[in-house]
């Protein structure tokens, strides 16, 4: 059993960090441990960071909030809300996913997952909300970047390097986020019983008008009986379009939608209410919630998401049925593997579809044995694998922390 240590401030887990360096020691870095995404690392010491936590400042007028790393992301959230703010990148919940019950984790599991909701294809991934962070390197050494105001910069841009990183490039000790108003209206158009070619044909046509939709997913009928919603179907397929701004530039707005896509009869539009609901259900990932199966993420053009699906959601020849649903606009399939598949040969087909397709694969939640010894994140560009050692002997020369957590023997 590995040996935790919970530091109070940035002060004492610099010096840790240097005596696991000076001594060679691997760490593993937890906060509270709410996101077991990665492979399963073995390290003699645990950092644990929930008792750097707090915010810092908080300045609503200047649109950004400090806080420590160790910083509950719901108490960052409830702070927000006060002053009727909230964070652009729209927060995962991944608690229900490994729990079945709500619990957005740590401030520092956030970001070093970058995981981004469903308005992520219009208000960009977390790493560009990301204002700058405060970290100790594998060195025990203290590097900053960044600052609390957007702005130009020449050289590299650590906080984007950071976010994603897993925590294998450093121990992030505060961050600097930056803040949007909520949205003063939202409604949403669903358009049941469409094919998921249909629904694809929807996002791509969409996308070239200017009515600025900001949420855009399909839930296949295979997967709709998770939804409670008084104005949703769950017999038929679910595609869903949400627009936010003023309410009556959003009620206009979803009327041309509406009159765009009048060849479909079968629509509703949800109100605010039931609107905010439905995809905060949908950022959440609760139509897996609880689920014992492997969950994969699929980044992919949207152009080619027809066919991916075809071939591994949807193929009544192959009696392929895996539960999964599409998410920004087209460009992220969620996906369902079964454990039955003890070698995970669909995984590795998936891989290699996405290599030959510019897209990539990130396995969100597998069982332990999967964990120990299965990928955990593939490219379409190998060299990439190479890239990240060099990254991450520059942050991290003796492989201390989290080592291999992205790849075995990094």
């Amino acid at each position: 059993m590995s040996e935790i240590y919970q530091p109070a401030n940035e002060v004492e887990i610099a010096q840790y960090v240097y005596d696991c360096y000076q001594a060679s020691r691997p760490i593993e870095i937890s906060t509270l441990n709410t996101k077991p995404i990665g492979r399963s690392i073995q390290c003699s010491q645990t950092l644990d960071l929930r008792k750097n936590s707090g915010i810092m400042e908080y300045a609503p007028e200047e649109l950004y909030i400090k806080v420590k790393a160790g910083t509950p992301l719901l108490e960052i959230l409830e702070a927000l809300k006060k002053n009727k703010q909230t964070l652009g990148f729209e927060p995962v919940n991944l608690g229900y996913l490994y729990s079945g019950k709500s619990n957005f984790g740590s401030v520092a599991g956030t970001v070093s997952c970058n995981l981004s909701g469903p308005r992520r294809f219009k208000a960009g991934a977390l790493r560009d909300h990301l204002l700058g962070f405060t970290a100790i390197n594998g060195k025990g050494e203290s590097i900053q970047s960044g600052g609390t105001v957007v702005k130009n910069v020449t050289g590299y841009d650590l906080s984007k390097l950071l976010a994603g990183s897993y925590g294998t490039l450093s121990v992030l000790t505060e961050v600097i986020l930056k803040v949007t108003p909520e949205p003063e209206h939202s409604e949403t158009l669903i358009i049941h019983g469409l094919s998921f070619e249909n629904a694809s044909k929807i996002f791509s046509q969409v996308l070239k008008t200017s009515l600025e939709v900001s949420g855009a997913c399909y839930y296949p009928s295979n997967n709709i009986k998770f939804l409670r919603l008084n104005d949703v179907k769950n017999t038929a397929s679910v595609t869903a379009l949400r627009i936010e701004g003023p309410k009556q530039s959003v009620n206009e707005r979803i009327q041309n939608l509406q009159k765009i896509f009048s060849e479909y009869n079968d629509q509703t539009v949800l109100e605010v209410y039931q609107s905010n609901l439905f995809w905060k259900i949908t950022a959440n990932l609760e139509c897996f919630s609880n689920s014992p199966n492997l969950i994969a993420k699929i980044s992919l053009p949207p152009s080619v998401t027809s066919k991916f699906v075809s071939t591994f959601a949807e193929d009544p020849i192959l009696r392929i049925n895996n539960k999964y649903f599409l998410d920004w606009a087209g460009g992220l399939v969620w996906i369902e593997i079964d454990n039955a598949d003890p070698s995970f040969l669909i995984l590795e087909k998936m891989k290699k579809f996405c290599i030959e397709h510019g897209g990539h694969i990130t396995v969100v939640k597998a069982d332990l044995n999967y964990r120990r010894t299965g990928l955990f994140i593939s490219s379409n560009d190998e060299n990439i694998k190479i890239l990240s050692a060099k990254v991450k002997n520059s942050f991290d020369p003796k492989s201390i922390l989290n080592p291999g957590k992205i790849y075995a023997g990094i």
